[in-house]
């Protein structure tokens, strides 16, 4: 019994060590989300939906759906007109409609129709489905398909679902050939958003399929004036549906640094020298290895790039950041490592679902939605965006 006494403190200890070493060591003490974190968020538990390999379901169209196909003067007939038109990496506009959590709305145009519409606002008409829906209660209404075939350009090309797709972000068909993507709160289980898509924006949004279609259609060819106002148009948008969805859950606004998006901005200078001065030495070190990828100096310097389902540019070399590159330069500044956040992507889609999709992400929705945050920047590189809240 003595001996069982004293042994009772060290396997009291030992239990303790057991379960709260693992959590001490996998905290970032930075707080910087990288596209590495970020493909480790995405592990959660699988909701219990309903799956079928019949041919998927065609819901009829109604609602704000029904505008998807139509000329952009039907929608500005009774909505009006867009508080601003924003241009974008492909052969259409994006029109930016409503200010708040009630009817924020973004239309995408080509040649003045709707190709694609994202109904943010919660007073929105998403028929048969609603703003804030529980995924319970779409279940009732839909049944959802692990695939899906999409016809586009006379070519036929196979959507497959992951289990993560269909707890988080499933695909509705309707009757008039158009699909909608309902983006699901983690934290909630309630539709965040309905993305509306015809067929080629579906495909174009490249984030079901492998990318082989996708990548066909590529960005158009710009002058550097015209890359930054896409530029300035993809931060505002990211602006807009993080501060309207902190005001949807009651938190304050997040306002915009200047400061911060110089930081941000010089984080991806301070990445684009490194790789400079790395080139440089590998060129200088012409020998064996001439053949290989990258090796010695620049094995030191670990990359991760986001799994993603599009094919990258091919006029794109620039490396994915990584979290110690981040925080050299962070480092370098007065901001205190553990008063700021840092979410940081290189996934090739357009904004509205980028930050739409981190809210499926647990780590990227904590802190977006972090009460203590007051400030943000934001910068823009390519296909990378870079956000610091302090």
């Amino acid at each position: 019994m003595k001996t069982f006494l004293r042994a009772l403190p060290l396997v009291i200890i030992m239990l303790c060590a057991t379960y709260w070493l693992p959590e001490i060591i996998s905290k970032n003490p930075a707080d910087i989300i990288t596209p590495k974190e970020e493909s480790e968020s995405i592990q959660s538990d699988s909701f219990d939906y309903q799956t079928t390999d019949l041919k998927p379901e065609q819901l009829p169209i109604s609602g704000l759906g029904s505008y998807i196909g139509q000329k952009v003067e039907n929608f500005t007939g009774k909505f009006g007109e867009p508080s601003r038109k924003d241009p974008t990496s492909y052969d259409e506009e994006q029109w930016i409609f409503g200010e708040d959590e009630t009817n924020y709305i973004q239309l995408g145009v080509k040649n003045g129709v709707i190709t694609n519409l994202f109904a943010l606002g919660s007073n929105l008409d998403v028929a048969p489905f609603k703003i804030g829906m529980s995924i319970t209660e779409v279940f009732q209404i839909a049944s959802f398909y692990p695939t899906y075939t999409v016809e586009s350009q006379d070519e036929q090309v196979t959507l497959e679902l992951t289990e993560r797709d269909l707890n988080y972000r499933p695909l509705i068909a309707f009757d008039n050939q158009t699909f909608a993507v309902l983006m699901m709160d983690r934290s909630t289980n309630n539709i965040t958003a309905v993305r509306y898509l015809d067929a080629a924006s579906l495909l174009q949004l490249g984030v079901y399929d492998n990318g082989s279609v996708a990548s066909k259609k590529a960005a158009i060819k710009m002058d550097e004036a015209k890359q930054q106002a896409i530029s300035e148009a993809n931060k505002n948008q990211v602006y807009e549906i993080v501060n309207i969805l902190r005001q949807r859950y009651e938190l304050p606004a997040l306002s915009q640094s200047d400061a911060l998006s110089e930081v941000a901005q010089n984080i991806f200078v301070d990445h684009e020298a490194q790789l400079s001065r790395q080139t440089e030495e590998s060129n200088s070190a012409e020998s064996t290895s001439s053949s290989e990828p990258e090796t010695s100096d620049s094995a030191s310097i670990e990359t991760f790039i986001l799994e993603d389902e599009r094919a990258p540019n091919q006029d794109q070399e620039i490396q994915s950041l990584t979290s110690d590159q981040i925080e050299l330069t962070l480092q370098e500044t007065d901001l205190k490592l553990n008063e700021v956040r840092v979410l940081y992507s290189n996934q090739k889609t357009d904004m509205t679902w980028l930050v739409t999709n981190w809210f499926t992400l647990e780590t990227e929705r904590n802190f977006l939605m972090d009460e203590k945050m007051v400030e943000i920047g934001i910068a823009y590189r390519d296909e990378d965006i870079l956000l610091i809240l302090h």
